[in-house]
């Protein structure tokens, strides 16, 4: 049966990620994923069935992030295609084993770290390459800036002006997400590029 008060929830916590991951201005941590949706506002939607749908899911939270990083944004989308599915199980595999993704994407890469990242000519470097073919997880991407920190490096460089911002923006807002061991990845990193 389908339970109204479970759909409020789950739309409530739709709106928080998704405006998180769509809006510079508001960060789902910093306000706690407080949002401003009445339950009024809930109750006229046409497409609050999709909610209550959405609330069966057994972790709202992490299907949500899953598939707005994947770049889905309407609900419909999100719960009524398969896809959706899809793309929770392969984010939930990635999350489950970040450690082992994370090597097997740096054996990807040039055996010279600066290759990877160093921009030339305002062209897309390797490492921007490869995770927009999406041959390396954004993970990998997020993880790497946090330690080696090149982003900055890219938005001076880098003459694209339409996919590069919008890459860039979706992995700083999806940062806080990702849970790692900055030492061990640290060491992991060192341990690659220095072995050669």
């Amino acid at each position: 049966m389908v339970n109204i008060e479970e759909g409020y929830v789950a739309y409530k916590q739709y709106v928080a990620l998704k405006n998180h991951f769509t809006s510079p201005y508001y960060d789902y941590f910093k306000y706690g994923g407080a949002v401003k949706a009445g339950r009024s506002t809930f109750e006229k939607r046409n497409d609050k069935f999709f909610f209550c749908k959405l609330a069966k899911k057994k972790d709202v939270r992490g299907f949500l992030i899953a598939n707005f990083v994947d770049n889905t944004r309407w609900i419909g989308d999100v719960v009524t295609d398969s896809n959706g599915d899809k793309v929770y199980s392969q984010w939930l595999g990635r999350q489950q084993s970040l450690q082992y993704v994370f090597e097997n994407d740096l054996e990807k890469l040039d055996s010279n770290f600066d290759s990877n990242v160093v921009v030339t000519d305002g062209q897309y470097p390797k490492l921007l390459k490869i995770a927009l073919r999406k041959e390396v997880a954004v993970e990998t991407v997020v993880i790497l800036n946090s330690l080696c920190k090149f982003f900055k490096h890219w938005s001076r460089n880098i003459e694209d002006q339409i996919i590069w911002p919008s890459f860039k923006f979706k992995c700083n807002k999806y940062k806080p997400f990702i849970e790692f061991d900055q030492e061990r990845f640290k060491k992991i990193v060192v341990d690659k590029f220095s072995e050669r």
